[in-house]
């Protein structure tokens, strides 16, 4: 008996001892595969990220429809280019003016190209401005504004139109005016090395003849050659008579006013007188008159 509970108390005292277990609640370790809650910017990128998707969606069906209406504009029938009115056009017919702007009848109004209608017009001399309107759904109003013609210039041995402000804009050809004043005495060789000044003298031709038809003498006389000499005297023959007026350097307003009382007079004895000097700058009030 004492031999059976010194061999229990051996082998408990060899046993190791086991701890109780822990009755605190037990909390299992996170799973790191388990999705977690979207941070604040992957939320934003979202939200961005939708608003990009549906612009894009609402300009993609606004290019749709819009690239429809384009090509329903430019096909139907209803936007034929039905009547062109021409307005300002003297020199150039009206079939002209539309011919060089390229605008036709039963064309599509949207397809016509303004700004390069506008263009080819302005590359004929005659035309100084020009402006195309359409109005739907098939009408289109082109007005221009006309060089005119004042003044025939001789540079060398050829003739070019010049208008009254002094503006030379094209060669002369068969079909021009030609019943114009003719301005001579500009050097061609001149006009290469100078050109600003040579035409600066033309210009003061033509002041002169503007000058000229102000004055009763222009009436009787009309105005035939403007020769500008190379010291800035001018020569001004009018009528058909030829008479010669020897003006020198201006102004030449009072030179005009003066002339015209000379020829006045003469012509109240019967007498034409055929070259007036009032080129005396010294004593610009003398005139000198050479009767024929």
């Amino acid at each position: 008996m004492s031999n059976r509970r010194t061999r229990t108390r051996a082998r408990a005292k060899g046993k190791p001892e086991v701890a109780a277990p822990d009755e605190r609640a037990f909390t299992p370790p996170e799973d790191p595969t388990e999705s977690s809650p979207p941070s604040g910017w992957a939320q934003r990128l979202w939200s961005v990220t939708r608003v990009l998707f549906g612009a894009a969606l609402v300009l993609g069906v606004a290019g749709i429809v819009g690239w429809g209406a384009h090509r329903y504009a430019l096909t139907t029938p209803r936007f034929a280019i039905q009547s062109v009115e021409v307005e300002g056009a003297r020199r150039l017919g009206a079939d002209q003016v539309k011919e060089l702007a390229g605008v036709e009848v039963g064309a599509n109004v949207f397809a016509l190209d303004v700004a390069g209608a506008q263009e080819r017009l302005l590359e004929s001399p005659w035309v100084a401005e020009a402006r195309i309107t359409r109005r739907l759904p098939g009408h289109v109003r082109i007005a221009v504004e006309e060089r005119e013609a004042g003044a025939l210039v001789l540079v060398g041995e050829r003739l070019f139109l010049a208008t009254r402000s002094g503006e030379v804009f094209k060669p002369f050809e068969e079909g021009d005016p030609y019943d114009l004043p003719t301005v001579t005495g500009v050097d061609l060789d001149a006009l290469v090395r100078d050109e600003a000044r040579e035409l600066e003298r033309v210009q003061e031709a033509l002041e002169l003849l503007r000058q000229y038809e102000k004055v009763p003498l222009a009436h009787v006389f009309p105005a035939q050659e403007v020769h500008m000499g190379p010291g800035g005297g001018a020569t001004l023959t009018v009528g058909r008579q030829g008479l010669t007026l020897h003006l020198g350097a201006g102004p030449w307003k009072q030179k005009l006013l003066r002339a015209t009382r000379v020829v006045e007079r003469a012509q109240a004895r019967g007498q034409l007188p055929g070259i007036v000097f009032l080129d005396n700058e010294a004593h610009p009030e003398r005139v000198v008159v050479r009767m024929r």
